[in-house]
């Protein structure tokens, strides 16, 4: 039976999961659809806490974001996560590659796992990922943890959506020298050499941590650099008690708050362009916009004339 836009609203605030991935999918296929579900929910509950995990291709960061699963659903906490993967260049959907190597929460009622098309962003997000997370904090999940693309000096865009960032390295990936150049070393709040039993695991550790204390003042939190081995489980609990501590750290000093809401200030921005874009669209299919469109195109209009009279059409058509 075909469920109505309100059975799903409720859905989702009863803990309907198929209610949640409908949601998604509508947001997926056109992202303006979050304001419709705003305004359809009293209040954002904004407690989830997310997880961004980044790195270049082959750092084994699916097999880390498993491990890490695991560990927060020995804690009963209940874990969303955004996997996002390259599109498939048919489709435009997500290969859904790193939702294989998750297989085994597949049964979890309190794993949902996700997996995202980049759609050829280059930020190594999808344009839909902030408000899946919108949509898993009023589901009621605890943690959200994205793990991007993987497409090295471009995946810098999970800072701005994330509330801490682990970057995972291997040591193929070259010394901290090359490490720092592809910027990953500016939003990392937490670094793990992971394939820690090949050679030169501990050398890029010690580099990494040494340009970290370079980059950051002594009276912040010192950034940790972790090693492990996550095919086999090996360094997952240090992981994981290095995210609670960073988590409770900024808590404690406000400055989680102060991150969330100047975030807020960049997604207004995001959210803003969103809007205008979709209302542009629409404009776009009007006579009154094709006719605008011909006289320009036949010399008898100028651009800024043009501008201005399509702000008046927007305007009128709202």
């Amino acid at each position: 039976m075909k469920r109505s836009y309100k059975d799903l609203i409720k859905g989702l605030t009863s803990n309907d999961r198929v209610c949640l991935s409908k949601l998604i999918s509508f947001i997926e296929s056109d992202s303006s659809y979050i304001f419709k579900i705003m305004n359809s929910v009293k209040k954002i509950p904004n407690r989830v806490y997310t997880l961004g995990i980044t790195g270049p291709p082959g750092a084994g960061k699916s097999t880390l974001t498993n491990q890490i699963i695991k560990k927060f659903r020995s804690s009963n906490l209940k874990v969303g996560v955004i996997a996002i993967d390259p599109s498939s260049p048919f489709t435009g959907g997500a290969v859904l590659g790193d939702r294989v190597r998750m297989q085994e929460h597949s049964l979890d009622n309190d794993v949902f796992i996700r997996s995202v098309g980049s759609r050829g962003d280059l930020g190594g997000l999808s344009s839909s990922t902030s408000s899946i997370i919108k949509l898993f904090d009023i589901f009621g999940m605890d943690i959200v943890i994205i793990e991007t693309v993987g497409v090295g000096q471009t995946e810098l865009d999970i800072i701005k959506i994330s509330d801490s960032v682990l970057v995972t390295l291997v040591p193929e990936a070259g010394d901290g020298i090359q490490a720092m150049k592809a910027g990953l070393m500016e939003i990392g709040d937490l670094f793990v050499v992971n394939k820690a039993d090949r050679g030169g695991a501990d050398k890029l550790a010690r580099e990494i941590d040494y340009m970290c204390s370079l980059k950051h003042d002594s009276s912040l939190y010192k950034t940790k650099v972790l090693t492990a081995e996550a095919e086999n489980g090996i360094g997952i609990d240090e992981l994981i008690q290095e995210i609670f501590a960073f988590r409770e750290y900024e808590e404690s000093n406000g400055l989680l708050l102060k991150k969330r809401n100047k975030r807020k200030v960049s997604e207004l921005n995001a959210m803003i362009d969103k809007r205008l874009r979709n209302e542009l669209e629409k404009t776009q299919e009007t006579a009154t916009f094709k006719e605008l469109m011909d006289k320009l195109e036949n010399g008898l209009l100028e651009p800024e004339i043009l501008v201005e009279k399509i702000i008046n059409l927007i305007k009128k058509n709202n």
